[in-house]
């Protein structure tokens, strides 16, 4: 039953950019706008495995920073609590619905402050938990930075690369850690 009810809610989450199949083209182009920016990649990437390996064991310790309404980030399937088996199929989807939801994260939330802080709350909703938010924070103003200095595709294109290189590591670990 819960299977389902995860299935329902990642099916609505979905729509909206399923809705927007059309907008795809100008979002790759998007990106290809602002791929120089990714020289960033790498401080991205490092500072997200840091937190993941370094400091989220130690924060793990507070029962509060571990609070979730599901334990995953629903974006990665609703079958994800299954591993690698129940992640596999949803890559595809994962990947599409970064392509759109990126570019809004980076154009709605990447104004002000209070939109950073924000967005980076808004992951509680997608099932990530407290401590997660505790990175998402410091990331959210870095590509606020980046928005605000070199603009939104830039801001666009290391956020959606970052995302794509996280999931990239985390099927990597199932096979390695």
């Amino acid at each position: 039953m819960q299977d389902i009810y995860i299935t329902i809610i990642y099916v609505v989450l979905l729509i909206p950019s399923l809705l927007i199949v059309k907008e795809t083209k100008i979002r790759i182009s998007n990106l290809q706008s602002g791929i120089g920016i990714l020289y960033f990649l790498p401080l991205t990437v490092v500072a997200l495995l840091g937190y993941v390996f370094l400091v989220m064991p130690l924060l793990s310790k507070l029962p509060i920073l571990n609070l979730s309404w599901l334990g995953y980030n629903i974006a990665a399937g609703p079958l994800a609590h299954q591993g690698l088996i129940g992640i596999i199929p949803f890559i595809p989807l994962l990947v599409y619905m970064l392509i759109h939801v990126n570019y809004f994260e980076e154009y709605y939330f990447r104004k002000s402050s209070k939109r950073v802080v924000l967005w980076g709350f808004l992951h509680l909703l997608m099932g990530v938990s407290l401590g997660a938010v505790i990175i998402l924070l410091p990331l959210g103003f870095f590509y606020k930075y980046i928005y605000s200095k070199y603009g939104l595709n830039q801001a666009y294109a290391l956020h959606f690369a970052t995302n794509i290189v996280l999931i990239g590591v985390t099927i990597c670990s199932y096979f390695f850690l």
